[in-house]
């Protein structure tokens, strides 16, 4: 197998010094109902000379017979079965869990759609041989002709949902080539299954201070006609959603995560703190990281929010914590909080009232009807509060909107970087 693998140019995430970890890999190859493909794809898996673990998700046409006469036609070659279909997450769980009780340590995995090559797991492999601790993503180049405007569109929601959550820079979420270390998978939890699942474990890899390596894999899509996809947009694109909120919610909770390699970062605390409010930082990486200019937009639409929340003392801290568990810059936030100074404050606090006592009592609030002595403000001031708290919340998510657009209309006005002899980052 020595033959098959090569040094590879990799983009690494993230990396720190970590014990050294075995190296004893398989793959684990999902499918669902993709029997006009599926046994040649396995069979060009066999080639690369590692053991296979098919999962049939509870297919409904020929896969079961094509992988009876696969296992029988070659050693290492396993095949688990679900009942029903479960969904990708689940099959790659169950495969994982088969890994681990025969002994390996990392898993392979591999779509037997026919989309993708076999062959295109050796520059991956040879980069979790060379960085064991690391998960290894394919990343594919999104400007490939014929590559679907709807997968495109997830795949940067996903990316940008998961810089959030966790800092990592990913450049391709949804690709199915990846080497997991089978201990990661082990010790993150991730609840997400079908297609979430993929997403949520590079969120939590990065919570675990998991290295994350990405591997410039090809980009290849069938013709309309023989391309075959189990994704939904609608109901996928729902589930996805979700599944990012929960953790956008559990990142704002103060609460450890596991950690897995046990690794810390290196950089002194005083210099991350440094880099974490440096503008010179930020307009670098502005000007080098196109991608990170939709980053910097939520940030601001992210203050906005919180500029319209009955909480004016404690706004630029709960924007400084925001920004710190959600990895957005602070300046930014702290900027887009600003709309609640004088005098929007005043035309704010007024909409926030004013649309929160139409959805609660379904008018307009009776201003004319408002006692304005101290006594009848103090009566009135605990239904105002009420009205003000419920309205905040839509009437911030009407700025956030608008401070976004308008954000990302003109960070992308900043010319990229012309050279690469600019002044770095701190």
């Amino acid at each position: 197998m020595g033959e098959h693998f090569r040094r590879h140019g990799a983009m690494s995430v993230r990396t720190d010094a970590t014990p050294p970890l075995a190296f004893r890999a398989c793959i684990v190859a999902p499918t669902y109902n993709n029997a006009r493909t599926l046994r040649d794809v396995l069979d060009r898996a066999a080639a690369l000379g590692l053991p296979i673990l098919a999962v049939n998700d509870g297919a409904t046409d020929g896969t079961a017979a094509i992988l009876d006469a696969w296992r029988a036609a070659g050693p290492d070659r396993h095949v688990a079965t679900h009942e029903i279909n479960r969904g990708k997450g689940a099959a790659l769980r169950t495969g994982f869990d088969f890994a681990r009780s025969l002994g390996h340590s990392h898993a392979a995995t591999l779509d037997t759609d026919g989309q993708v090559e076999p062959e295109w797991l050796v520059p991956l492999l040879d980069s979790a041989r060379a960085q064991p601790h690391a998960l290894v993503l394919g990343a594919r180049d999104d400007r490939t002709p014929g590559y679907p405007a709807k997968s495109l569109v997830g795949r940067r929601f996903s990316n940008l949902a998961i810089r959030i959550e966790s800092g990592a820079r990913i450049i391709d979420s949804q690709c199915g080539l990846r080497v997991y270390p089978l201990g990661l998978v082990a010790a993150v939890p991730c609840r997400a299954g079908r297609f979430g699942y993929e997403a949520e474990i590079i969120t939590r890899a990065a919570w675990a201070g998991c290295p994350i390596v990405q591997v410039p894999v090809p980009c290849r899509y069938l013709p309309e006609d023989q391309r075959i996809s189990h994704y939904r947009p609608v109901v996928d694109g729902i589930r996805g959603t979700r599944v990012h909120l929960r953790l956008l919610a559990r990142r704002l909770l103060p609460i450890p995560h596991p950690r897995w390699p046990d690794a810390r970062s290196a950089m002194p605390a005083w210099r991350r703190l440094v880099r974490w409010i440096s503008p010179v930082a930020a307009w670098n990486e502005l000007r080098a990281e196109p991608a990170a200019r939709g980053a910097y937009a939520v940030a601001i639409g992210v203050g906005a929010f919180i500029a319209n929340l009955p909480i004016y003392p404690f706004q630029t801290a709960t924007c400084l914590y925001v920004a710190s568990r959600w990895k957005l810059h602070p300046l930014a936030v702290v900027a887009g909080s600003q709309i609640s100074n004088p005098p929007l404050s005043a035309g704010l606090i007024a909409a926030g009232v004013t649309v929160g006592h139409m959805i609660l009592h379904g008018r307009w609030y009776p201003v004319r009807d408002l006692d304005f002595s101290r006594e009848g403000l103090a009566q009135a001031l605990p239904d105002i509060l009420v009205d003000w708290i419920v309205g905040s919340l839509v009437v911030g998510v009407a700025c956030a909107a608008l401070l976004f657009a308008l954000s990302l209309l003109v960070l992308r006005a900043i010319p990229p970087r012309a050279s690469a002899d600019e002044p770095r980052d701190p």
